[in-house]
């Protein structure tokens, strides 16, 4: 009797772990283009993550001991637990069950990628790969659409869920930084067509309109040269001189027309109001409105995520959140001789970059904020428990 109930919870660990925890994983990289609604993005995370990763765990509770003891996830709870706890000095409306969904949903992401590494260490690296590829139609439908389009000074957005060109850019940005990862890890031969596609989305990025990404794409050009230094980090680095001199020659007014989109101001009356609760912070969700006198409207968000965290958590927080990054930075580095580093850490850059001019909300529900942030950071966490544990395999 508990041969045949061992024999069945293995089999249902399993399938989790080597099915259905990768399959949630390619839809929450490409649900946002090609589901119809937000609403439907989030249950298929809640139905294909969120849901499975808890029965895993309660099967196999002792998987959970791995990813507890990584140092980003370490990071990442103590960044949640002080967060929750400014939550008491909070003037949100919102309930604390409400919040505390918010870091359970993430910490799901963490322990959905661990269990995917730790069980089969392909799957993780084929998910990611599968749902790049299928983001390659998507795309290009996408960019066929808006140039048949034609209307001058359209932005593009994208199919699918996305709603707004700068958010749907931080997507595009997502699966340009992965080609353009794998182009420079990959054999000469097999970096050809990861370049293609890395162009292809460097279209988009282009057609969003966002400045954004192009800041961001530059970082993760530059961790890319400085991580593969090689005769193609030459190459990378004279292609990316080249392209900025015929955006500047050819489209200037993608650099130039929105001047700094008030993101100075932004940033200055964050500051002003962080002054006077610096180390604490606001709390968890508290009310933020940033007056723009011109526009005669007001911003609920800072547009940098660090001013984000710093505001709602104070020096804390931001301490926290800036060692958590830099925890996996660190592990990119060490480990760059496994090309799957590079490329999370590629992913990871891209979002710091495109942090710093967008965004400030934190530990939200899934949404493209996620690609900049938080699944870079589960996916170094994921490597970086598979490689002790082959470490620790072989001694």
């Amino acid at each position: 009797m508990h041969t045949q109930i061992d024999s069945c919870t293995q089999r249902t660990f399993a399938f989790i772990c080597n099915w259905l925890l990768p399959l949630g994983f390619v839809v929450l990289l490409v649900g946002l283009a090609a589901l119809p609604e937000r609403s439907l993005y989030h249950k298929m995370f809640y139905a294909l993550i969120a849901a499975p990763t808890l029965l895993a765990l309660a099967l196999r509770p002792r998987s959970a001991q791995a990813f507890l003891r990584d140092p980003v996830i370490i990071a990442f709870l103590l960044f949640s637990t002080w967060a929750l706890i400014s939550f008491s000095w909070s003037d949100t409306e919102q309930s604390f069950g409400t919040l505390l969904k918010r870091p359970l949903y993430i910490l799901m992401l963490f322990a959905a990628c661990a269990l995917m590494a730790l069980q089969t260490n392909a799957r993780l690296a084929q998910s990611t790969l599968l749902a790049a590829v299928l983001m390659l139609p998507l795309t290009a439908y996408s960019l066929a659409m808006f140039i048949a389009s034609g209307v001058p000074g359209e932005r593009l957005i994208g199919y699918g869920a996305l709603d707004n060109p700068l958010l749907s850019s931080h997507l595009f940005g997502f699966f340009c930084a992965f080609w353009l990862a794998l182009s420079m890890t990959l054999t000469p031969r097999q970096s050809w067509p990861a370049l293609i596609a890395a162009g292809l989305m460097g279209l988009a990025l282009l057609a969003t309109g966002s400045r954004t990404p192009l800041v961001a794409t530059t970082l993760a050009c530059a961790w890319l040269i400085i991580a593969c230094w090689s005769k193609r980090s030459v190459w990378l680095l004279l292609c990316g001189v080249l392209v900025t001199l015929a955006l500047v020659r050819l489209y200037p007014e993608i650099l130039l027309e929105r001047g700094l989109s008030y993101r100075p101001g932004l940033w200055a009356q964050t500051l002003s109001k962080v002054a006077q609760q610096p180390w604490q912070g606001f709390g968890l969700d508290a009310q933020l409105a940033i007056l723009i006198a011109d526009l005669n409207m007001s911003f609920s968000e800072p547009h940098n995520f660090a001013l984000g965290v710093l505001y709602y958590t104070g020096i804390i927080g931001l301490a926290i959140w800036l060692a958590m990054h830099g925890l996996a930075l660190f592990q990119c580095w060490k480990h760059r001789s496994n090309y799957l580093f590079i490329v999370a850490g590629a992913l990871l850059v891209y979002g710091i970059g495109a942090g710093l001019t967008e965004g400030g909300g934190i530990l939200p529900r899934p949404k493209e904020h996620w690609l900049m942030t938080w699944i870079p950071l589960a996916l170094i966490a994921a490597l970086s428990i598979r490689t002790r544990q082959a470490q620790g395999t072989q001694r």
